[in-house]
């Protein structure tokens, strides 16, 4: 992921959540995506929150 880019795809990520939450929540690329974002320190409030529901952190 480039630099600065983690904001730009969180963002993105959170509002493809809000549109069609079902296709951003299974399919396996927006999976990895959403636990990339995740691991970040700290994790940003949106993406853990989706991490969560997913089932990607307990």
């Amino acid at each position: 992921m480039p630099l600065g880019a983690g904001v730009a795809y969180q963002y993105a990520l959170l509002d493809a959540d809000s549109v069609a939450a079902a296709e951003v929540r299974c399919r396996p690329l927006e999976r990895t995506v959403i636990a990339e974002i995740a691991r970040a320190n700290p994790a940003p409030a949106g993406v853990a929150r989706l991490a969560t529901l997913v089932g990607l952190t307990r």
